[in-house]
């Protein structure tokens, strides 16, 4: 579920003999723990025999810097003091983390790696051209490099985007050997996690001073990969209004059982979720049925049928959106009720006054990034034996109640991610959706025990699961572009283990590492608070455990060949479950995040006065609930390099630091919402492609210089367009399609309907890909460019 561009910590130069590596970053030097490291240029290379012909880039100091021009580097020299106080000494020490040599410096008598952003931007005059051990200048002369190096390295701080210490990495001065392994990383103190052995050892062992400097960067780089990839967005805010006939939502309403979510995540970035067919329960069995249109995050939405997600990087411009779409709605509400289908290959609706006046807004859309899609159905969890979950008998005890059988219902949702990403969610507010994550994470609910081991609970008096289960439990399963399992993310709030804690079920035994509490479930349940635990298991961080859990992942949510989620009942079989698996995996390799949220809540009903009871407020009847939820606390519990459990609070995503938005981040191309009237015009995972508005109209060839004959016969002209808009847009990859219909484009960039031409329509795009859905052949389709071409699938990969 991999979340989409933000910061990283610098990346440290390497040297190898005489030659150095300078690296010419993108972006500026910024946080440890943040979105996924930034793309990095390799400027230059300066190597010991240059090739013939071959241009370099310079390596600063301008045209009589360093290098080259007149001026060598002798000039205004003035010899070093002799004082590390005073003087600036570079060197480079050899780390089993990198396959070159680390460059460092001291400066104030401390030790640093070197950023390569401070090299590229401000190296010293001179530096190339001096041998080793001879790289020692003075302070006061070199401001700017030292500034640029030193800059952002002070102490912990609460505020993660506190600019002293941004910047910061492990020391290179004294540790404690018998401390755990804990760092500075930002101006964060975080365990150091498994998967940085090697960094780790390397530090460690490492004698104070150069020798620590040099690995301390790989360390901190190592520490902000780990934690940028297993720890999931952090929902910070989130605020709804949601009616029986309307949803709105902070700015806005719209009707048929229609909603909007928005939410805040803990690096200031605002998500939109447009949903729609949100309904009071959807068919799903259970009390609490229909979890809250609140927060895919804290334990899942249920009763969608589809959901269309836009994120941007501050509310400003989610408002500036928003605004836009009001508008956009209320006139398409004006529009007849026709297909999407209908409207996108005819133009119309039949007589339709509003239809210009919606077109103009399709081209006025404020800048948006579509960050994903998804669509949900309702679906059975069945279950047959082996599930004993032996209690004291009482009010929610579950003794024999599911252990002969069981059927219910479970909301399964496909989304799918603008980065190419994908993940799979089951989710359900009955005890379905329990037993789903039980079979992947559990043990003990799928070995019979003949004793009570499961059953130091509380007690009550009698009753059955299916009536009594209160709270949601979601399983999310996700995998990268690629295809390869990426995480599993099991969710269950507060009232799941108040379930089991009141049934008897001693939860320490009965559930894996993560959802234990020891001694008993005591979390608050005052009004006005909710909280939530996930337990994440990072495929990134552990790939090993791809092969292990990976066949019964395959098993509980299977795929297609063409990776996409096959949505069927889930059948379960305790009886042929040993379990273990996954019970020590999450043992050995999983991470622990809490959420504890303030909720606001004012009902208007016939029952008003209902007590906050978290996500089973919608079992009842209702008629408006506004609902707000603001996180309050949150922790990340992680696996340290030494094997022992450690906590950082509060958990890194939740208090991360501002967002950086890359320069690509945001389009003005129409995204083709959802209206109260109308579905988005394309499936899921397809890209909107319009048909009905070329950007050039005049002309033979309109947007050519092509003067000629159109050719009668359909093959020839389909090769006469090819020929003729690859030269007027040689930059451009070309497809001609006939009857647009049968054609589907997905992630695609830099699309542009450039001309029809006698029935043929003529595209422009940078990439993505092309599937002909209908015949194939001249006649029908031709293109060219950079592409790959599977004749058997009729499907182009454009690049």
């Amino acid at each position: 579920m991999r979340d989409e561009a933000g910061q990283a910590l610098p990346e440290y130069v390497g040297v190898i003999g005489l030659t150095l590596l300078i690296v010419a970053i993108v972006f500026a030097a910024a946080t440890p723990v943040g979105a996924s490291v930034a793309e990095q240029l390799i400027c230059a290379v300066s190597p010991i025999i240059k090739e013939e012909g071959v241009t370099y880039c310079a390596t600063g100091g301008g045209e009589n810097g360093p290098g080259g021009g007149e001026d060598g580097p002798g000039d205004g020299y003035r010899p070093p003091e002799g004082d590390c106080e005073e003087d600036v000494t570079f060197d480079t020490v050899d780390t089993s983390s990198s396959e070159w040599d680390t460059s460092v410096v001291q400066i104030g008598c401390e030790w640093y790696p070197v950023p390569t952003i401070c090299f590229s931007a401000n190296m010293p005059d001179g530096f190339l051209d001096r041998e080793d051990g001879e790289r020692v200048y003075r302070a006061d002369e070199i401001g700017d490099f030292v500034d640029c190096v030193t800059d952002g390295r002070g102490g912990p701080s609460d505020d993660p985007n506190d600019e002293d210490c941004v910047n910061a990495v492990p020391t290179s001065g004294e540790i404690d050997p018998d401390a755990p392994p804990r760092v500075q990383v930002g101006c964060r103190e975080l365990p150091v996690p498994k998967g940085c052995e090697q960094e780790w050892e390397d530090y460690e062992n490492a004698s104070e001073g150069k020798e620590r400097a040099g690995a301390s960067g790989h360390l901190a780089n190592c520490i902000s990969d780990a934690y940028d990839s297993m720890e999931p967005p952090c929902v910070v805010e989130s605020t709804g209004h949601v009616e029986s006939n309307k949803v709105s939502f902070l700015f806005f309403r719209w009707g048929n059982s229609n909603g909007t979510l928005i939410e805040k995540l803990g690096d200031g970035r605002i998500r939109v979720h447009i949903l729609k067919g949100v309904e009071q329960g959807a068919g799903v069995s259970g009390d609490g049925v229909g979890g809250s249109p609140v927060s895919f995050d804290i334990a899942g939405i249920t009763g969608y049928e589809s959901d269309k997600t836009y994120e941007f990087a501050d509310m400003d411009k989610a408002q500036e959106w928003i605004d836009w779409y009001k508008k956009y709605n209320e006139v398409n509400g004006k529009q007849k009720s026709c297909s999407g289908a209908r409207i996108q290959w005819s133009g119309s609706c039949g007589e339709n006054p509003y239809l210009e006046e919606a077109e103009d807004l399709r081209d006025e859309e404020p800048e948006h990034h579509e960050l994903a899609e998804a669509e949900s159905d309702v679906k059975k969890v069945k279950f047959k034996g082996g599930l004993s979950l032996s209690g004291e008998a009482g009010k929610f005890g579950l003794k024999g109640s599911v252990e002969g059988g069981y059927e219910g219902e479970v909301q399964v949702e496909e989304r799918l991610w603008s980065d190419g990403s994908q993940t799979a969610t089951y989710t359900s507010s009955d005890i379905g959706g329990f037993l789903i994550g039980a079979k992947l994470g559990g043990k003990q609910p799928f070995t019979k025990k003949g004793d009570k081991t499961t059953s130091s609970g509380g007690a009550g008096a009698g009753g059955k699961v299916g009536r009594e289960w209160k709270g949601t439990t979601s399983t999310t399963v996700a995998w990268n572009k690629d295809g390869e399992l990426s995480k599993l993310i099991i969710t269950m709030d507060e009232q799941v283990m108040q379930t089991l804690y009141n049934a008897g079920v001693d939860v320490d035994v009965a559930l894996p590492y993560g959802f234990s509490v020891g001694g008993g479930w005591n979390r608050s349940e005052e009004e006005g608070t909710i909280s939530t635990r996930q337990l994440i298991i990072d495929f990134n961080q552990y790939p090993e455990l791809r092969d292990t859990l990976g066949p019964e992942i395959d098993e509980v949510f299977p795929r297609d060949e063409d990776g996409r989620l096959i949505k069927d009942d889930v059948e379960i079989d305790g009886n042929d479950s040993d379990g273990g698996t996954f019970y020590e995996a999450a043992e050995d390799y999983a991470n622990v995040r809490e959420l504890e949220y303030d909720a606001d809540k004012v009902t208007e009903t016939g029952n008003a006065g209902l007590s906050w009871e978290g996500l089973d407020l919608f079992s009842v009847e209702w008629t408006t609930v506004d609902e707000e939820r603001t996180l309050s606390e949150s922790s990340f519990e992680v696996t340290d390099v030494n094997g022992d459990k450690q906590t950082a609070s509060p958990a890194p995503r939740c208090k991360d630091e501002d967002f950086e938005q890359p320069d690509d981040y945001y389009t003005d191309d129409f995204s083709d919402p959802p209206t109260k009237n109308l579905d988005s015009r394309h499936d899921l995972g397809e890209d909107y492609a319009d048909n009905k508005h070329p950007m050039y109209t005049e002309g033979t060839y309109p947007g050519t210089d092509y003067d000629g004959d159109i050719p009668g016969d359909r093959a020839e002209r389909v090769h006469s367009l090819l020929d003729e808009y690859s030269k007027a847009f040689p930059d451009k990859n070309i497809l001609v399609v006939k009857d647009f219909e049968n054609f589907t484009f997905s992630k695609t960039e830099g699309l542009v309907h450039l001309a029809t031409v006698d029935g043929m329509d003529v595209i422009a795009l940078d990439e993505g890909t092309v599937v002909n859905n209908g015949d194939g052949g001249w006649i029908n389709w031709g293109f060219t460019g950079s592409y790959d071409y599977d004749s058997d699938e009729k499907t182009v990969t454009f690049t």
